[in-house]
């Protein structure tokens, strides 16, 4: 029996693009609950945030007072997604922040850019543009935003852009939704000795790897149910820039472009789905890993949903697609 393996264009929205032009969006500029210091536990859900200054977003805080502060600082924001938005990719918009940040939506972080210290690198003249994990939104109810925030010096927080959430092109909704924290590693292969977590998707640049081009290994496991075994499996792996190669439980699934030879090539625009063998999953913990070569400017996992989604629901998505 062959099985297929292929990388299909998904039309649409990229989010790294110069510009953004989204189907509906919610405007979120305005008041935003802030505080300066530094407590993790100001990214849950049901905080109580109510005695927080308020600060207007976006506008360097020294503009609301805070004139000459370098540090942490934190920024809280509730808002309702309708259920409209619903079967769309959606985007949260954050414009530029000076210098650090990591955002969490409904208590799960969703993004970073730049690194905190110790490993301190800012990421000022970063876009900020995260993709939403639609597993945890609450729509018609309301969503809590938190962003934690480091400044080094001169003007710090959300300082500038458009600061919405937008809804895109069509999702497809994964049976197994891989999006999240990962283990990364630059290089050729796994190196426990080296192994940081990362947010996939998004830039390695925005995440402490501002300048590198090169090999890379994004890992991490996932449980399989056992009765969605017996169901052809598809593997969504995103945007990735420039070229990669799959493995799951150690076998070679497929790849995009040509990662040995590193000839270039314009697959950094194609989003990758494979179509992954029979036997090759198996019930309980199951092991992924992405291998990626980058060339120049952006690497790594830029975008898209990331996970496993049957072959059945596969097709329906692109006929949904198809006939909308």
């Amino acid at each position: 029996m062959k099985f297929i393996l292929i990388a299909l264009s998904l039309t649409g929205l990229s989010i790294n693009a110069g510009a953004t032009d989204f189907y509906k969006e919610i405007n979120i500029r305005g008041n935003w609950y802030f505080k300066i210091g530094d407590n993790q536990e100001w990214s849950k859900t049901n905080f109580d945030d109510s005695n927080w200054k308020k600060n207007y977003v976006p506008s360097p805080w020294e503009d609301e007072g805070y004139q000459g502060y370098d540090g942490y600082a934190w920024y809280r924001q509730k808002i309702e997604i309708p259920s409209s938005f619903k079967d769309r990719r959606l985007i949260l918009e954050l414009g530029y922040i000076d210098d650090v940040d990591e955002v969490f939506l409904n208590g799960v972080k969703i993004g970073q850019s730049g690194s905190f210290p110790p490993y301190y690198s800012t990421a000022y003249n970063a876009r900020r543009l995260y993709e939403v994990p639609l597993n945890i939104v609450r729509y018609d109810g309301l969503n809590s935003i938190a962003v934690r925030v480091y400044d080094s010096q001169l003007g710090g927080g959300i300082v500038s852009g458009d600061i919405r959430i937008g809804a895109s092109d069509i999702s497809i909704s994964p049976d197994i939704n891989l999006t999240g924290t990962w283990n990364f590693n630059t290089g050729r292969n796994i190196n426990d000795s080296k192994i940081q977590e990362i947010i996939v998707p998004g830039r390695w640049e925005n995440q402490g790897f501002y300048n590198y081009d090169g090999y890379a290994v994004y890992s991490r496991t996932f449980t399989i149910p056992a009765n969605s075994i017996k169901n052809r499996m598809v593997f969504l792996a995103g945007r990735i820039d420039d070229f990669d190669q799959l493995y799951i439980n150690g076998k070679f699934i497929g790849q995009t472009g040509d990662y040995e030879g590193r000839e270039f090539s314009n697959k950094y625009t194609e989003f990758r789905n494979y179509f992954i063998p029979e036997g090759v999953l198996k019930p309980g913990t199951n092991t992924v890993e992405i291998k990626v070569y980058d060339s120049t400017g952006d690497g790594g996992i830029l975008e898209g949903t990331i996970g496993l989604i049957s072959q059945d629901n596969f097709i329906k998505y692109w006929r949904m697609k198809r006939n909308r």
